[in-house]
């Protein structure tokens, strides 16, 4: 079942995202922050969690423009599946599950950052539909 991440999955979202990026030295996940992003309309942390188990997760940001007229458009960050569980189509049932979403708010595009050495998420992107030649992502951290 794909839902909203709560409180109580902290540690389950720290253990994913360590997965993502073992050496980051800045990460640290809040249970307000978590918090923050439930109660917030326009920004979503979902966890695929099987039988109270958190195999996956994604976090979508819902943005507006003055461009497309009243269209929004989605933003996917950290999404992760648990290294125990990949290839089971649980990454494209978290990304099917945000395009639907997408959709039901008149979306008219997703974006993906993916860093640039995954290139097994790269392939798996593509085959969701997403392509990685329209656009070059920029990044500047601080």
């Amino acid at each position: 079942m794909i839902r909203q991440a709560e409180r109580a999955d902290k540690d389950k979202l720290y253990e994913l995202y360590r997965m993502l990026v073992p050496n980051s030295r800045k990460m640290n996940v809040v249970e307000e922050q978590i918090d923050i992003i439930r109660n917030d309309p326009n920004n979503f942390l979902f966890v695929f969690d099987k039988n109270g188990e958190i195999l996956g997760t994604v976090t979508l940001n819902i943005c507006i423009q003055a461009m497309h007229g009243t269209r929004l458009y989605g933003v996917v960050e950290n999404i992760v599946v648990h290294e125990n569980h990949r290839s089971k189509n649980i990454g494209q049932q978290l990304l099917q599950y945000v395009e639907a979403y997408c959709r039901s708010i008149n979306c008219h595009r997703i974006m993906i950052l993916s860093n640039s050495t995954r290139e097994r998420a790269h392939r798996f992107f593509e085959r969701e539909g997403f392509d990685g030649s329209v656009s070059k992502g920029f990044k500047k951290y601080f």
